[in-house]
């Protein structure tokens, strides 16, 4: 099993801005996790999408806090986002992105979070205000979805 650690430090050397360790590591399906940890798919066209659920296909990351977690989550959608990941794909028939890229990927983006802190936590607020409206109206759309089906069902059922 690979098992890489970042430790980054922050800015200026001071810890208590820094996300003290990170641990990337290949998911196993009979592993079992502590409390702060997310998942980054590795195969496919979405490879490097974080999840809250494991699948087969996945990397595991898990951190020494909840806020670590929070902010490493973020930044990892971010990076899947903006399309970071799709250069690092590599594989003809299924397309897959290694532990290595994933590690450096993200050192970089948690090394450019710690440059301008104040910004950094603004997006993840946008960014988990963005995803609760997103998930709001999925649920709005698959409610209209079974109304119009009841809707159906009324007049010709």
């Amino acid at each position: 099993m690979l098992d890489f650690t970042i430790q980054p430090f922050g800015v200026h050397g001071k810890k208590e801005n820094a996300m003290q360790i990170l641990n990337i590591k290949t998911h196993r399906i009979s592993a079992a996790y502590k409390a702060n940890h997310f998942f980054i798919l590795s195969k496919g066209y979405n490879a490097g999408k974080p999840l809250d659920k494991p699948c087969p296909n996945c990397f595991v990351i898990t951190t020494d806090s909840k806020e670590d977690k929070q902010k490493l989550f973020w930044i990892c959608y971010s990076l899947w986002k903006a399309g970071r990941y799709i250069p690092l794909l590599v594989g003809s028939v299924i397309p897959f992105i290694r532990i290595r890229d994933v590690q450096d990927e993200i050192k970089r983006a948690i090394e450019k979070s710690l440059l301008n802190p104040v910004e950094f936590s603004k997006m993840v607020e946008q960014f988990q205000a963005f995803h609760l409206l997103e998930n709001q109206l999925t649920l709005q759309t698959k409610l209209i979805a079974r109304i119009k089906v009841e809707m159906a069902k009324r007049l010709f059922g």
